[in-house]
């Protein structure tokens, strides 16, 4: 095998490493997202209820009831890429903020 291939082959296989990790953890942990508490956080910080981030989003085109805020910011329920952005955006913060904490969860695992 040609040594370009080999390294893609090596980098696929760590980051599927990875992603299995990372889905064991959580399926374990039954987490279905791992930005709810700063979710939270920074919906606190803001001083908006769940009722109010629901609401914002739904005027923002993005279908979110009070519900589905509160399972969201618990890690029952997953979060989508468009819903995160508009979470950032009407919270006032970087979409990055929200993913912050990701890396010590990973170095939590001892995945590097």
């Amino acid at each position: 095998m040609p040594r370009g291939l080999l390294l893609q082959a090596h980098s696929w296989i760590r980051k599927d490493s990875l992603i299995l990790t990372i889905l064991a953890y959580y399926s374990l942990m039954r987490k279905k997202n791992i930005i709810g508490s700063r979710v939270r956080d920074a919906r606190k910080e803001s001083r908006m209820t769940q009722m109010e981030l629901a609401l914002r989003m739904q005027l923002l085109g993005v279908p979110m009831d009070r519900s589905a805020v509160a399972k969201l910011e618990s890690g029952r329920r997953p979060i989508s890429d468009i819903e995160a952005a508009a979470i950032a955006k009407i919270l006032g913060i970087t979409i990055a903020r929200l993913f912050e904490a990701s890396d010590s969860m990973l170095d939590s695992l001892g995945v590097q």
